[in-house]
């Protein structure tokens, strides 16, 4: 998955008016409401789990961890060996913030364990809390199926349906 990932092009990030062009460079990394973060590192370095969570503001991301969904620090340039920002591409940066604001509202939520139940609103893990916002929100599926129902955060990145504006 990592490769795939690797094989997309780097695009500017999108403004009112769309995403930009493809760039030679690793882009600039995203500090703007709604931008998507993944990192493809194994979690304590063994399982190779990923991560994902949602930019909220320049200094704050909003996650799911094992203790239910909470805010982190924006700061995977330095924090994740590894780290993709993406964007969906039919959205506007107005639409990115209003999901990033629901995953906000999720905050206390527990973490969802059973990675194959996809439709609880109850409790979620990271890439789901993700996945579920665009999916109510936007009606935009970001889940390739390439894990059945679960939505491993490393297929954000994968999705026909994102584009990738940053990497590391």
């Amino acid at each position: 998955m990592i490769k795939e990932a690797d094989k997309k092009p780097v695009r500017k990030d999108k403004t009112n008016k769309g995403i930009g062009s493809i760039i030679k460079s690793s882009g600039n990394y995203p500090r703007r409401k709604g931008v998507i973060l993944v990192t493809s590192d194994y979690y304590k370095g063994l399982i190779p789990t990923g991560h994902a969570a949602i930019v909220y503001s320049s200094n704050k991301v909003v996650e799911s961890l094992s203790k239910g969904v909470t805010t982190g620090k924006n700061n995977w340039y330095s924090s994740k060996k590894s780290c993709y920002g993406v964007t969906t591409p039919k959205t506007t940066i107005y639409q990115d913030a209003y999901v990033a604001d629901w995953c906000y509202l999720q905050i206390g939520k527990k973490y969802n364990y059973n990675y194959f139940n996809v439709d609880t609103r109850k409790k979620f893990y990271c890439s789901q809390l993700i996945y579920a916002g665009y999916l109510d929100k936007q009606r935009i599926d970001l889940n390739t199926k390439k894990f059945g129902r679960a939505v491993h955060p490393m297929e954000l990145v994968n999705t026909d349906k994102t584009c990738t504006i940053y990497t590391k």
